[in-house]
């Protein structure tokens, strides 16, 4: 395995160009309408203790990612969807430098950054999860850095430190995410504590006064919270948010399905490095991974944690990015040295390797003839300028083998770099997500200087609220009561009969409902008995 420097700089250099370049050009999905929307109201209320969403007490998550968006708007100058992401690329190349740091201990130089670039350039993080001002990516940093804390620490034997920083990492990653933060500390502790005999630190006074610390700093928000809204209200919604995903609320059907399936989710999410599981069927490549602690806890960590979710139907790739690096140690691991004889099923990778460099190559090439790029400027310029770099890969993966993983995931970043320019201007002309924020932000400016409410249990998509609210500058609020026929309110006809409103004076685009907008109109009546009746569907979830 060989990385020749001016290869190891170029992979450097390109990394920020590919994960910043038009990042702000694709518009919102809903989770992050959701994220900067309740970001956008803290600083306009001044109140950044208990979320909110339109003025209503926001249960899904705890505050701290809305804090760093928040903190992004203020710095940038305003809310922007370049704003919203560029804290979530700043934590994935953190991420990245983390893994880095942790397997020069245990790995070469050329080892040790493969492991990195197999993090940034498996598919679910360089083609969507790097695209997305999500929460997942930070608190995947934050839980990996949780699981090395304690192999690192309880290697050198520092029991204090170990439960001390394990916790208070914990206690970070509670605030970004809730409930899963507290299973992966307490399944990979126990892990660890067991395979190294040492379980009954489980009940010393450094680990339970490390505890009662963490459950301490969480209870000092959680007293504060309690001064504006019920504690009841928030805990049930975190244990329902987080129990949504379990076995508990499917069937067995379902959850029987999602174990079947859930294998080939993850070869196909995480390819092309997915690939590399070939290197199990030699068995001088799995000896490589006996006799070394370090591997045999990444193996145990990795399986334990992933556990929870190969059984929860309701699971997203993004939930895992945590567990990469312990899965692609191991891989790389055991990828033979470059003096190694290639056997049957080298020569296959290495082949697939550069079918993969290929066909990057072809689709920045097809890039110039699809109808969508057409109205790109300098189409050809940027087009050959991703495929000429490609093109010269591929003839460097043929001639030096030794550096075939770096080439290919050099192809893969320089891919990303031509999908900046060449596929992310194309999704923000004329697609539903760019209509949807043409047409709410002109219906916000119509609505500028008049008073407007959200009605009732009404779901407003997180994307709307997100165009609404930035364009008007304020809270649009949520009212459940006290209702009167002078006030204009926002309505979903999917949940309300339109003959509860006097009026349609005005609406806006939806993008995921049977009715095609959401309308503005007066109430014909507030006789709660008649809304009652007049409500034909339940209020979808966030």
């Amino acid at each position: 395995m060989q990385l020749p420097r001016w290869l190891f700089w170029s992979i450097l250099l390109l990394i920020p160009v590919a994960f910043l370049l038009n990042l702000g050009v694709q518009p919102f999905i809903d989770d992050e309408g959701n994220r900067s929307v309740v970001a956008l109201e803290m600083l306009w209320s001044g109140n950044y203790i208990t979320p909110t969403l339109h003025g209503d007490y926001y249960y899904n998550k705890p505050p701290l990612w809305n804090w760093i968006l928040a903190l992004s708007f203020y710095l940038h100058g305003g809310a922007s969807e370049w704003a919203a992401r560029l804290p979530m690329v700043l934590c994935l190349l953190g991420f990245a430098a983390t893994a880095y740091r942790v397997c020069r201990r245990h790995m070469s130089f050329e080892r040790s950054f493969l492991v990195a670039l197999l993090l940034l350039t498996c598919g679910r993080i360089l083609f969507w999860e790097s695209l997305l001002g999500l929460i997942d990516i930070c608190f995947s940093w934050v839980t990996f850095g949780l699981i090395m804390v304690i192999y690192h620490q309880g290697e050198r034997e520092r029991w204090n430190r170990m439960f001390l920083l394990s916790y208070l990492l914990m206690v970070v990653a509670f605030m970004l995410k809730g409930l899963p933060a507290i299973v992966f500390q307490g399944l990979t502790l126990i892990t660890y504590l067991v395979l190294k005999k040492e379980w009954k630190r489980l009940f010393s006074i450094s680990h339970i006064g490390s505890g009662l610390l963490a459950v301490g700093i969480l209870a000092v928000y959680y007293l504060s919270y309690n001064q504006y809204n019920s504690l009841e209200n928030v805990f049930q919604a975190l244990f329902v948010e987080s129990g949504k995903r379990t076995a508990v609320a499917y069937s067995w059907g379902d959850t029987i399905k999602h174990v079947l399936n859930f294998p080939v989710e993850l070869f196909y999410h995480f390819l092309p490095w997915t690939l590399l599981l070939y290197l199990l069927v030699k068995k001088k490549n799995r000896e490589r991974l006996q006799g070394y602690f370090f591997l045999k806890f990444c193996l145990y960590a990795l399986f334990v944690n992933l556990a929870i979710y190969w059984l929860s139907p309701n699971f997203y790739p993004r939930y895992i990015l945590m567990l990469l690096p312990l899965g692609f140690i191991l891989l790389v691991k055991m990828i033979p040295p470059a003096t190694a004889e290639r056997d049957n099923w080298d020569k296959v990778f290495y082949i697939l390797g550069g079918v993969f460099i290929f066909a990057l190559a072809g689709g920045a090439l097809a890039t110039l003839f699809v109808k969508e790029t057409q109205a790109i400027p300098n189409l050809y310029l940027k087009g050959i300028s991703a495929f000429l770099p490609l093109a010269g890969l591929l003839y460097y993966y043929w001639k030096k083998p030794s550096s075939q993983f770096f080439i290919l995931a050099a192809a893969f970043i320089v891919f990303r770099v031509g999908f900046d320019l060449l596929a992310l201007p194309p999704r923000a002309m004329g697609g539903r997500g760019q209509n949807l924020e043409v047409s709410s932000v002109a219906f916000a400016k119509r609505w500028q200087d008049r008073e407007l409410k959200v009605f009732n249990e009404t779901h407003m998509e997180p994307a709307n609220s997100y165009h609404i609210e930035k364009t008007m500058n304020r809270i649009v609020p949520r009212v459940y009561n006290e209702f009167d026929t002078t006030t204009y309110y926002i309505y979903n006809a999917q949940q309300y009969d339109p003959a509860l409103f006097r009026n349609q004076v005005d609406s806006f685009m939806v993008r995921h409902s049977s009715y095609p907008n959401y309308y503005v109109g007066q109430l014909r009546t507030v006789d709660p008995e008649e809304i009652e009746r007049l409500t034909v569907g339940e209020r979808p979830g966030f």
